[in-house]
């Protein structure tokens, strides 16, 4: 059942699962650090949020597609799931969602998720040599911070990106190029 709850949460970015919560993905965008000259590439997280929700349809219908059961089959299975990590809830160790991460209720009886390591680790944060020049831009948020972009040249720079016009494409050229080997053959094959 973890695979398909996982492959659920990842490709709809929310999973609803009666009787325990909602999961759901967030994207945190990339961050400039330029004290540090670093920049962090974008994230995402896992959040939960225990709540009363009624069954999906999306959901079940998923199920059934990725298992092959009949629906009653599919809402047996996910209801026994459902107890099962209720009562690995109340252990120590909580219960472990393979992929998604790790519940357990704390004192005050409320859940408490415990994220798995996201794949996010694989990309680590650029840094930014002091030649590239930033552009600070203030902008007026709830903190009142000053916040740091790269723009204009220094981010295609940066990114390694190059005018569109230095690099347009040129499939004409392949085009006659093939037109030219097939008249070739077809000369070939008859004189």
């Amino acid at each position: 059942m973890y695979q398909y709850l996982l492959k659920y949460l990842v490709l709809h970015k929310n999973l609803a699962i009666p009787k325990l919560g909602v999961f759901s993905i967030e994207q945190l965008s990339a961050e400039i650090d330029s004290t540090n000259h670093l920049m962090y590439p974008p994230t995402q997280i896992i959040r939960f949020k225990q709540d009363i929700v009624l069954a999906d349809k999306h959901f079940y219908d998923f199920l059934v597609r990725e298992t092959g059961h009949d629906l009653v089959d599919v809402i047996k299975d996910l209801h026994a799931f459902t107890q099962q990590v209720l009562q690995e809830i109340q252990t120590i160790t909580g219960s472990v969602l393979q992929g998604i991460g790790t519940l357990k209720k704390d004192n005050d009886e409320l859940f408490l998720f415990i994220p798995e390591r996201p794949l996010d680790y694989l990309f680590q944060q650029v840094s930014i040599d002091k030649s590239i020049s930033l552009a600070v831009t203030i902008s007026k948020d709830l903190n009142n911070e000053e916040s740091t972009v790269l723009a204009g040249e220094a981010l295609t720079e940066f990114l390694g990106q190059t005018n569109e016009a230095e690099t347009s494409d040129n499939w004409w050229v392949y085009a006659i190029a093939l037109l030219l080997l097939g008249a070739g053959a077809l000369l070939f094959y008859y004189v």
